[in-house]
C-alpha cells in the first residue's frame, strides 16, 4: 500500500508559501483565501510581491518562517512534509514517474534543489508541468538525473491531461465517472513525441561528476555527469 494512503491531515487549513517573486498571481490568490476565510493561516518563507508584503505586516495569521526551519528533516518545525497537498514543477518526468529537477535534458546542472524533495512527502504530491519546452519533451523513458523518486510522485498534470501514479489507487478511484481528462503518462508521452518529432536525444555524459544529488536523509540518489 502506498504510504500517503494512510496520511492523516492536521486540524488546521494551511498554505504555505515557499517563494512569491514578482507580480505573483499565486501570492495574490493565496492572500484572497486568507482574508476570504478559506484557509486559517499563510506560513511564508519569502515574500517579494507587494500584495504578499501588505498582509505579511498587517495579518497575523499571515506567519513568516523560515525554509531552514521548515524544510529542515531533522527538525521539529519541519512542515514541508505535512502538508495535505504540494503543487510542484520538474524539467523532465518519466514513464515511472521519477523528476528531474536538478538538470535540463541535455545533462547540464540547472541549479540546487532546495526544498523540492522534502515537499514530496505530502499527501498529495502533483507536479504541474508543460508537456514540451523548446520542442524536447518533459515526459521522458528515464529522466536525465534522478532528484525524486516515483513512488511519491502521486499526479502529473499538463495542457494534454493528467496522469494519475497507478499506486494511488484512491486518487483514481475518487475521479472515476468525473470529467476531468485523466490518461496514462505513456499516452501523453507518446503524443507529445509525436507532435516533436520523436524522443528527446539523450546527453552524451563524460566520467567526471560534477554534482551529487542526495536525499533529504543523505542517501545519495544519482550523480550530475560532466557533458561531452
Amino acid at each position: 500500500m502506498n504510504p500517503k494512503c494512510s496520511y492523516s491531515p492536521v486540524n488546521l487549513q494551511i498554505v504555505a508559501v515557499w517563494a512569491c517573486k514578482g507580480k505573483s498571481l499565486k501570492a495574490v490568490e493565496l492572500v484572497e483565501l486568507l482574508e476570504e476565510g478559506f484557509t486559517d493561516y499563510i506560513l511564508d518563507g519569502q515574500t517579494f510581491d507587494l500584495e504578499g508584503v501588505r498582509s505579511i505586516a498587517s495579518n497575523p495569521r499571515h506567519v513568516a518562517t523560515s525554509p531552514f526551519t521548515s524544510y529542515n528533516y531533522n527538525g521539529k518545525g519541519n512542515f514541508a512534509s505535512i502538508v495535505d497537498a504540494v503543487v510542484l514543477g520538474a524539467t523532465e518526468v518519466d514513464t515511472n514517474f521519477n523528476a528531474n529537477v536538478a538538470s535540463h535534458s541535455d545533462g547540464r546542472l540547472l541549479h540546487g534543489i532546495g526544498g523540492w524533495q522534502n515537499c514530496l512527502a505530502a499527501g498529495c504530491t502533483i507536479l504541474a508541468v508543460p508537456s514540451f519546452r523548446d520542442r524536447i519533451p518533459v515526459i521522458v523513458d528515464e529522466v536525465t538525473t534522478l532528484c525524486g523518486p516515483g513512488e511519491l510522485i502521486d499526479v502529473v498534470v499538463t495542457e494534454r491531461g493528467i496522469a494519475i501514479n497507478p499506486r494511488r489507487q484512491d486518487l483514481l478511484d475518487a475521479v472515476r465517472g468525473s470529467r476531468l481528462p485523466v490518461r496514462p503518462l505513456q499516452e501523453i508521452q507518446a503524443e507529445v513525441e509525436r507532435i516533436c518529432g520523436g524522443k528527446p536525444q539523450r546527453p552524451k555524459r563524460g566520467d567526471r561528476p560534477v554534482a551529487i544529488v542526495k536525499w533529504v536523509d543523505g542517501t545519495v540518489l544519482d550523480s550530475v555527469w560532466q557533458v561531452g
